[in-house]
């Protein structure tokens, strides 16, 4: 398997750093963000393979965390991960995947692994 660099975004911390740890224990590297300007902040300064945020999130949602990333990095794998409807997210990006909360971690690498 692949190892890819991931930022994972959510303002939940205990879910956020539940996940990361899961991800890290697949071999992968994760940059963790409590919220969609810390986010976009480690995406100027390094490209990741992969960005997976929450959609509902104080401030930006992260639908500008899947636009700055699309930006930086056309060739990122990016998916929101969220409890929403995804009908009320109609500001996502072309090729943002979407996955709804909850998810299993199983799951979530079986969408990032690039094939």
């Amino acid at each position: 398997m692949t190892s890819l660099t991931i930022l994972y975004v959510d303002d939940d911390h205990q879910h956020r750093d539940l996940v990361a740890q899961a991800l890290t224990g697949a071999g992968h590297a994760v940059t963790q963000a409590a919220d969609a300007a810390a986010a976009l902040d480690h995406l100027t300064k390094s490209p990741f393979d992969c960005v997976v945020t929450d959609y509902n999130m104080p401030g930006d949602t992260g639908a500008a965390v899947a636009r700055q990333a699309r930006v930086l990095n056309p060739r990122a794998t990016v998916c929101v991960v969220s409890g929403h409807p995804k009908e009320e997210m109609t500001d996502l990006p072309t090729g943002t995947l979407l996955m709804t909360k909850p998810f299993s971690v199983p799951l979530l690498l079986d969408v990032l692994t690039p094939r």
